[in-house]
């Protein structure tokens, strides 16, 4: 009979288990609601065995409620532990006899021995199969030692009739319904924490994307019903990507956070705060409008309030780390067919407008923002094929020495369409920066100036070719292995090139930088420092590297002969470069004004339209001929 009474306690275990898998854990319900469900559904359960107990006379009885309000104790901690007992004790009580106090007694021992081991499974970890035993061994060896404590010396006939089998199957049983709950808690575990990674970005332990796109899902169906508009933001940290090349991911994921933190202080639950990839979150305000002025008003205010709070510098160990944004601002509904893809898609164009007006900067969408997104992705795409079908050309500028001696040439790119025609390097140059499209056309130019050079076998072309190469060709992994490849296959002679880079290259690794600058210098290729003055040299880094010539970007080239600044930083840079021994090629020059006050001023190299136009190979050496 003990045997059978622990077989139905047990299937009714396992019958709680499956419904509690699929009825109540499975609902969005707090933990602390779940347990007390737990706490309610394993009192009844133990109520349930005692309806057909071991009856030994004067209201005592034997059931497997000690196995119940233990694993009450051990899965649902102090809170299920207490709703079961107080349920089982109530009805132990109700049923009275000269057995209750004892009853009552093991009800609590048995809840009580579970919460003890709920705690050790928090510190330790799961039990296994040794420890589940034991634990099951502990509980009744109490029971039988509270039997003792029966009136009249009843408890001792009644030890001796079943201690075997209690010390011996009901410890196995606890311990097999222990580890059938522990393995699917475990799994529940796993469950929960597959729903939170989907829905949370593990970084900031912010909503990500999904779980804000859902968000705006109700939103968009809340201002559809009251004719109302709500605004989502889009925050992008300027130069984040920078951050991370130079100083390491560990350092820009310590910013996230911080930066994570100081917005959600701001928002103070206004607003709901998501991380995208990268250095991008997203807001969706809670408060809704009746009109865009309104909207505009309030989306302007939270703005300030943001970059008030990301003025203070991040201080990361010894690091002062400056925050700057650019903003995307937009508003929905945009109409009745409007989407969660389609807003934060609006958000997404507003935010790289701010950027490409020079960032730290706040944009409100308009529709004509998506006009021109729909347009650079075209380029894009169409930029692919062009490179692959012979679309793309190479044009030619003369650099002239102060003689009016051609000394050498500067390639440029020109894309001639066959449907728009000529498109300005302006437009599809920016857009293959941002992508790896600019190490394509990066390598095609330099194929194609090695092709020429190698077929210059009539010395056509006077001195070097100065090829300009973006910090993000220069920096991806194949560049030295794809320059010395197009060298060996064209065979051109690398001592008549130039690379062309520009002060942006140095807030990159400067170690690999070097490194790849001395390499390709004993090759016997030169380099060219472009647009000096206008970025993040200092003389120590053009003192350590290889760098061969100094070009003066056109704009002090144009301004000094009639700014007193302008002309100060051109003299300033000629008595560098005359001091350390380097070319200085001057770029713009248009006017006779312009060249006379350079040669007037050190010996310089000229570029510009006063000279030459950039033009086709064969047109260009057709000039120099002439």
């Amino acid at each position: 009979m003990l045997l059978i009474d622990l077989i139905y306690n047990i299937s009714l275990l396992l019958s709680l288990m499956v419904f509690y898998q699929v009825v109540v854990s499975r609902n969005k319900r707090e933990k602390v609601s779940r347990k007390v469900i737990l706490g309610v559904l394993l009192g009844a359960v133990a109520v349930v065995g005692m309806l057909a107990p071991l009856e030994y006379g004067e209201g005592i009885i034997f059931d497997g409620r000690s196995i119940v309000l233990f694993i009450a104790g051990l899965f649902g901690g102090p809170v299920s532990a207490g709703v079961s007992a107080l349920l089982v004790g109530a009805y132990r009580v109700w049923l009275g006899g000269a057995g209750m106090p004892v009853g009552v007694a093991t009800i609590v021992m048995s809840a009580g021995i579970g919460v003890i081991f709920y705690y050790f499974r928090q510190r330790y970890g799961s039990l296994t199969a040794i420890q589940a035993f034991g634990a099951g061994l502990a509980v009744h060896l109490f029971m039988l030692l509270l039997f003792l404590l029966l009136p009249n010396g009843v408890g001792f006939a009644i030890v001796e009739q079943i201690w075997l089998t209690v010390l011996l199957a009901y410890p196995a049983g606890t311990a097999a319904v222990c580890l059938l709950f522990q393995d699917y808690e475990e799994q529940e575990k796993t469950r929960d924490n597959l729903k939170w990674l989907a829905y949370y970005d593990a970084l900031t332990t912010l909503p990500n994307r999904h779980y804000l796109a859902e968000q705006v899902d109700d939103a968009l169906s809340l201002c559809l019903g009251s004719g109302e508009k709500g605004a989502v933001l889009l925050i992008h940290l300027d130069r984040f990507s920078r951050l991370n090349d130079a100083r390491g991911y560990d350092v820009g994921d310590r910013l996230l956070q911080e930066v994570a933190r100081r917005l959600q202080e701001t928002l103070m639950q206004k607003g709901t705060l998501a991380r995208m990839s990268g250095g991008d979150f997203f807001v969706l305000l809670n408060e809704n409008f009746a009109s865009d002025s309104q909207l505009e008003q309030v989306a302007t205010d939270w703005i300030t309030r943001i970059r008030a709070e990301l003025r203070t510098p991040v201080e990361l160990d010894d690091l002062k780390i400056p925050v700057f944004v650019s903003i995307g601002i937009t508003f929905f509904p945009h109409d009745r067919f409007d989407t969660p893809v389609q807003v934060l898609k609006r958000a997404d164009i507003a935010m790289h407008r701010a950027k490409w007006k020079g960032g730290n900067q706040s944009i409100f969408y308009e529709q004509s923002m998506s006009v021109v997104a729909e347009q650079q992705f075209q380029i894009e795409r169409e930029l692919r094929i062009a490179i692959a079908d012979n679309q793309l050309h190479l044009y030619f500028q003369s650099q002239v020495n102060t003689k009016g001696t051609v000394v050498g040439a500067e390639t440029f790119v020109r894309w001639l369409h066959p449907e728009r025609g000529l498109i300005s390097p302006g437009v599809f140059i920016p857009i293959a920066e941002e992508t790896d499209l600019i190490v394509e056309l990066g390598e095609w130019v330099l194929h194609e100036a090695c092709e020429i050079l190698a077929k210059d076998s009539n010395g056509l072309i006077p001195g070097r070719l100065a090829v300009n190469i973006s910090p993000r060709h220069f920096m991806h992994p194949g560049f030295l292995s794809s320059v010395q490849h197009i060298l060996h296959a064209t065979g051109a002679n690398p001592e008549r090139l130039t690379f062309e880079v520009t002060e942006s290259l140095w807030i990159h690794d400067l170690v690999d930088v070097t490194e790849k600058m001395r390499t390709l210098t004993k090759l016997g290729i030169h380099f060219s420092l472009d647009d000096f003055g206008t970025g993040y040299s200092s003389l120590t880094y053009i003192k350590h590297l290889p760098i061969h010539e100094l070009k003066i970007d056109k704009i002090f080239v144009q301004d000094a002969p009639n700014a007193k600044d302008s002309a100060a930083l051109v003299e300033s840079i000629l008595a560098v470069a005359h001091h350390m021994n380097l070319q200085v090629v001057a770029e713009g020059v248009e006017t006779h004004e312009q060249a006379d006050f350079l040669s007037a001023r050190g010996d310089v190299v000229y570029q510009g339209y006063l000279f030459c136009r950039p033009e086709p190979f064969e047109q260009w050496v057709k000039h120099l001929a002439e």
